[in-house]
């Protein structure tokens, strides 16, 4: 007997970033490792920017993305499949900032508020990315954000945010 499926009730947004390699390549197939996750229904894809790099001491050049999706895990393991497909892509962990083939954070999960030591959503400096809120708002601009429940657009419309973002591809993501 089969068990019965799991639901998906909740709405996340994910962060995708790549500075090393083929970085357009990782960030698609790393939505494609996303899209084969048990339990996270896909919903949109933004398209590709191309970023400065923040935070980060290097020259090399950033590939975002944001997607949203609906899941039926719970936050701990969105985290941890998140964290398999960028050991996948050969990704280490590490303490200070460094170059990386593929980065994945979950950016909201519903309108809960996380704070533990691996895992804070919403994320931490979500308002102050213009690399994140460009994508995610092109895909969910009226996404609220907790705790004071601004939306995605309104992040952006008053982000001051460091850094240049730039549209590099339109791809429909067919699922």
């Amino acid at each position: 007997m089969n068990a019965a499926p799991r639901r998906h009730d909740h709405a996340v947004a994910l962060s995708l970033g790549s500075n090393l390699g083929p970085r357009e390549e990782h960030v698609l197939g790393a939505v494609t490792r996303l899209g084969a996750v048990a339990g996270l229904a896909l919903g949109a894809v933004s398209s590709l920017y191309e970023t400065s790099p923040l935070g980060i001491a290097t020259p090399r050049r950033f590939i975002n993305a944001a997607c949203t999706a609906q899941t039926a895990l719970a936050p701990r393991e969105l985290l941890a499949a998140c964290s398999a497909i960028e050991r996948q892509f050969g990704r280490r962990p590490s303490v200070e900032p460094v170059d990386r083939v593929i980065d994945i954070d979950v950016l909201l999960y519903d309108e809960y508020s996380i704070e533990e030591a691996d895992l804070v959503v919403p994320h931490p400096r979500l308002g102050e990315r213009r690399f994140v809120l460009v994508p995610l708002a092109e895909i969910a601009p009226d996404m609220r954000v907790p705790p004071g429940g601004k939306s995605i657009r309104e992040l952006l419309d008053c982000c001051a945010g460091e850094g240049w973002v730039t549209k590099v591809s339109s791809r429909e993501w067919i699922r």
